[in-house]
């Protein structure tokens, strides 16, 4: 390999993705196939670190294909010899030709399909092109995978996390009164790309005022003022995602707000407590209900406690009322983010990722939440600096 190819591929990553694609081999025997067609893109980038539009991995029992087209030749470079895809260069939309002349070479009868992934067109497509090669449906053989991060997954994920805690501090010192919700928006996407991240790991949530009482609000045009300011938001580093939310009173904190801050950090706390191997994902997310039932605000208190996160910033498994069965394990990366949203005042939203560990569990992230450190003093109205 070339001088570029390490540094595109380094060593941790090729040792990584080798690993994670001989663990999916060994499903194999379970569903009777004999190869796998990947179709995600995040299933995709987790088994080789490659992604690319209109592209697929064929998992073999003995060698990988990523089979593409000549937009990514030259970048695909880097792959060649590598051990976890060689590079397949096909006719984009005609891609299924390809991957049957490779099952005919390589004598695949039993090819297996991510189900939960292919449009019915794009399955209808693969089967044609397949005409003779028995194809298998497969549901979350890659996904189960996922839902344990091995280390390197855990420390781009604390990456991202200490990029976005920069930014957004990097931010907050230019928030002047008046500022709109998608001002404040732009400057933080602006410092997660400037401090090295990909891009933002989703649209983040800017909500001052009464919008911080809806848990998916969308920032505008709507001024920060005087009052509650919520802000959830996230970096992607190198494919891997960071999801915080933090709830500020800008200059002060409304009382309404304040009052029930406490009861949302409780919650949060009180679930990171319970958190440990062998505890059911419907059990900690009844520890964090309990505090804001009590409280009062059970019914402000409007969706399940937290996800799994990783190349996707939604992903399995769940902390809700229906993951009665999903038990936590080492290597599980989630978040927790409790909240009380009342109509037409305001809302609090506490979050942080946490990885399961052998003993309990080990918060990624440690920007500030207690009350004191929740009240900010925006910069000067008159000027940005």
């Amino acid at each position: 390999m070339n001088e570029h190819t390490h540094d595109r591929l380094p060593r941790e990553v090729r040792a990584a993705c080798a690993s994670r694609l001989q663990r999916l081999r060994h499903t194999f025997d379970s569903d009777g196939i004999e190869a796998l067609l990947v179709s995600f893109d995040r299933d995709i980038q987790y088994l080789t670190d490659f992604v690319g539009d209109d592209t697929y991995l064929l998992v073999r029992a003995d060698a990988a294909d990523i089979i593409t087209d000549s937009r990514y030749e030259t970048e695909l470079e880097a792959w060649k010899g590598s051990g976890i895809g060689e590079p397949v260069m096909g006719v984009r939309h005609r891609l299924p030709e390809t991957i049957e002349s490779l099952c005919r070479a390589h004598r695949i009868g039993r090819l297996g399909i991510q189900a939960e992934h292919l449009t019915i067109a794009a399955g209808h497509s693969l089967r044609t092109a397949l005409c003779g090669i028995q194809v298998v449906e497969t549901t979350g053989l890659v996904g189960g995978l996922r839902i344990h991060k091995d280390a390197l997954e855990v420390s781009l994920i604390e990456r991202a996390s200490r990029i976005q805690e920069q930014a957004l501090r990097r931010a907050l010192a230019r928030l002047h009164l008046g500022m709109t919700e998608n001002e404040f928006f732009a400057e933080l996407a602006y410092e997660m790309k400037r401090l090295g991240a990909m891009g933002a790991s989703f649209d983040s949530i800017i909500a001052a005022g009464p919008g911080s009482a809806l848990p998916h609000y969308s920032a505008g045009d709507v001024p920060i003022e005087e009052g509650v300011l919520l802000i959830d938001w996230g970096a992607r580093y190198r494919w891997y995602c960071a999801d915080l939310t933090r709830t500020f009173g800008v200059i002060s904190m409304p009382r309404a707000i304040r009052e029930v801050y406490p009861i949302v950090l409780e919650a949060q706390l009180a679930a990171i407590e319970a958190i440990g191997p062998g505890r059911v994902c419907a059990e900690i997310d009844a520890v964090a209900r309990k505090v804001i039932v009590d409280a009062g605000h059970g019914e402000h208190f409007t969706h399940g406690l937290g996800h799994g996160l990783g190349n996707e910033v939604h992903e399995a498994p769940y902390f809700n009322d229906l993951q009665t069965d999903v038990v936590l394990t080492p290597g599980m990366v989630m978040t927790v983010e409790p909240g009380i949203y009342l109509p037409g005042v305001g809302g609090v939203r506490i979050e942080d990722d946490v990885l399961i560990t052998d003993d309990g569990c080990r918060v990624l992230s440690d920007y500030p939440k207690d009350l004191d450190s929740a009240v900010i003093e925006p910069a000067d109205s008159g000027a940005l600096a």
